[in-house]
């Protein structure tokens, strides 16, 4: 049993990456939420039929942790505002790191944002990243597909303007 929990968490870890990383703004909390939602998982895993896909009772677990995590907590999470896009000169002239920097530099925005989000917006979209279906996502959420299409238009329209707000139009 032990194997193959491990071998579901290692083919899946891209997903409790994402959840921990959305729902934890500092890296000590993003640490205690990670460890949280593997606790939770194993904890689970005796129970878990296979009645579901695996990707789907893990997102069911993760993000149902990561709720109780952040009602926990009762904070806010609070954002910087990110001034500039593009990384300085890099002093050894490496074009390569100075992409790599402001490609982060984005992605860091972008979660930012993502974290200014509702909860359950924040579950949506991170399904919609994941490139999940609208029935898959339905189905983890517990709402109706056509739900989970009119939230991902307003969550994208939220996402522009807070984007927008911090100064960056390019995504």
């Amino acid at each position: 049993m032990e194997e193959t929990f491990k071998h579901i968490i290692t083919e899946h870890n891209g997903i409790l990456y994402k959840i921990a990383r959305s729902y934890a703004s500092e890296q000590a909390d993003f640490d205690d939420l990670y460890q949280e939602i593997l606790v939770q998982l194993w904890q689970s895993f005796p129970r878990f039929e296979g009645k579901a896909k695996v990707s789907t009772w893990i997102y069911r677990v993760a993000l149902n942790t990561a709720l109780t995590f952040t009602k926990k907590k009762k904070r806010k999470l609070a954002t910087s505002p990110v001034t500039a896009w593009m990384a300085d000169t890099v002093e050894d002239g490496s074009s390569q790191v100075a992409f790599e920097q402001a490609q982060q530099k984005r992605i860091d925005l972008l979660y930012q944002c993502i974290n200014e989000l509702a909860k359950e917006e924040r579950a949506l979209v991170l399904l919609h990243l994941e490139g999940k279906s609208y029935e898959e996502s339905a189905d983890i959420m517990g709402i109706t597909s056509n739900y989970v299409g009119v939230k991902i238009m307003r969550i994208k329209k939220r996402l522009f303007t807070l984007l927008s707000e911090k100064g960056y139009g390019g995504i």
